[in-house]
């Protein structure tokens, strides 16, 4: 169990690095949606951080709350991404709106992944639960490639 535990620090520790050094400043000068948009998108990277936390102190209950948010933020996403706010200090890249489809597909993967995170919590399944939470994180971070400057 601690080598299952170990090798989960490592893979968020890898998956936080995605977020850490650009968001240090990210918030700088942000203004309206883009700022509610960033709010939002640290709220999902410490639930994140509480989920690891959750499944090296084997609490499935946190692991579950912490993904329902995640599932409940999924579903009102797009809402935070309306034209014309790619504008700095957002780091959205213009390829949400040139491929729209592609970034509904993204925020679909997300929700599903946070579903999943959810169902093998409430399993009690604790070798699915670190699955599905690699999963979601390999959501967060294959969006961030094709859609975050």
């Amino acid at each position: 169990m601690n080598i299952k535990k170990l090798f989960i620090c490592f893979n968020l520790i890898l998956f936080l690095n995605i977020f850490s050094f650009t968001q240090l400043y990210a918030h700088e000068g942000a203004k309206g949606i883009i700022k509610e948009r960033m709010d939002k998108f640290k709220m999902s990277k410490s639930l994140m951080k509480k989920i690891n936390k959750g499944l090296q102190n084997d609490d499935l209950v946190i692991i579950e709350k912490s993904a329902q948010t995640l599932l409940d933020w999924s579903k009102e996403m797009s809402n935070y991404f309306p034209e014309g706010s790619d504008t700095p200090p957002s780091e959205a890249s213009s390829d949400i709106w040139l491929d729209p489809e592609g970034f509904k597909v993204a925020i679909k993967n997300f929700e599903l992944a946070s579903l999943e995170l959810i169902t093998q919590s409430q399993n009690k399944d604790f070798d699915m639960t670190v699955n599905s939470f690699r999963n979601l994180a390999k959501t967060c971070k294959g969006c961030h490639q094709k859609f975050r400057n």
